[in-house]
């Protein structure tokens, strides 16, 4: 069976490839790197500009290729690394960009899975302790020389009868940072978060998967991450939160490892501190709190105290305005207090 490369006779060209102005499905099938990078090059201003690529990927099977681009690409040189990179930054803004049918399909397409992975990956990678540089001191001495020509000599009498193992089977060194850098965190997040707003889709992610996609997303809440890492997934953890007006606005008991749901609104009490999250019980809380809600519960202000405090601002902006005027002074920047 021969490559699915399709020549291109018009532009004067030995494959069809992805134009800032033409999108072609076939580009996507193509065997060759080089065109392939420039194809995906083009893609990312499309999906990233046009509506009408993005409902057209979701319909004509391109979705589908760049995810499977995700998950059997192996990053073996850095023009791979590439091709990985511009296929997930696609389907990221086909995601982040389209339409709630769009995000649907992005679902159904198996992206939560890729995703999953690079999350899995990422906190692994930082779980695991950085490796110790060799320690090299200079010493001095008749018996370390000695030690070293040993060595030395041991080396190369072993050296013929065993073949050389880091040209066979030695993998890159450096394949979790290219694929699993903060930037990549970072678009997996936002796409989880536009994701999660859809009640029919947050059920999905708490069951259909390997894990519950909530309880992973929160442990990127706490304070070893970014700042920008944090806000999102702090955000996909208040979407977690939300009411399902499906169901006639019941909630979801936001302990991860719970998942029991309201008979009728309003029967689960509210965490004081955010007034987001509601529990079914207090043990649920105390367990939620320890597994991870105590990084993203931001402390909500009563509107009363709100109300209260701009109505007092505003009457200290007023008196010292009046203070200002009656003043004989040229300045006219009133005194703020």
């Amino acid at each position: 069976m021969r490559e699915s490369n399709f020549s291109f006779p018009n532009q004067n060209r030995a494959c069809v490839t992805i134009t800032s102005a033409l999108y072609d499905r076939r580009a996507l099938d193509c065997t060759a790197i080089l065109p392939l990078i420039n194809s995906l090059s083009h893609l990312i201003y499309l999906t990233s500009t046009s509506p009408r690529i993005r409902e057209i990927m979701t319909k004509d099977g391109g979705l589908e290729r760049l995810i499977r681009i995700l998950k059997t690409t192996r990053i073996d040189d850095k023009r791979l690394a590439w091709i990985w990179s511009m296929a997930f930054q696609c389907v990221v803004n086909v995601g982040v960009r389209g339409t709630e049918t769009i995000r649907c399909r992005v679902v159904d397409a198996g992206m939560v899975e890729v995703v999953i992975n690079i999350l899995k990956h990422f906190l692994k990678a930082l779980e695991q302790p950085p490796s110790p540089a060799p320690n090299y001191q200079h010493q001095e001495g008749i018996g370390n020389a000695e030690v070293g020509i040993q060595l030395e000599r041991a080396t190369r009498e072993e050296a013929p009868n065993r073949p050389n193992s880091q040209s066979i089977d030695s993998p890159p060194d450096k394949i979790d940072e290219v694929l699993y850098r903060e930037e990549d965190i970072l678009l997996s997040l936002q796409l989880l978060a536009y994701v999660s707003k859809y009640p029919h889709l947050r059920q999905r992610l708490h069951t259909e998967f390997e894990c519950n996609v909530f309880s992973l997303v929160e442990k990127f809440t706490s304070r070893g991450h970014t700042a920008e890492i944090q806000c999102w997934a702090s955000i996909i953890m208040r979407n977690a939160c939300r009411k399902d007006e499906s169901r006639g606005g019941i909630r979801q008991c936001a302990n991860m490892s719970c998942g029991k749901w309201e008979r009728y609104p309003r029967e689960f009490s509210k965490c004081r501190r955010c007034r987001k999250a509601k529990y079914c019980s207090k043990t649920c809380q105390s367990k939620a709190w320890s597994d991870g809600h105590r990084y993203w519960c931001v402390e909500r202000h009563p509107e009363s105290s709100l109300s209260a405090g701009a109505t007092s601002h505003s009457q200290e902006a007023t008196n010292s305005q009046r203070d200002t005027v009656s003043t004989t002074t040229t300045t006219t920047t009133p005194m703020m207090p």
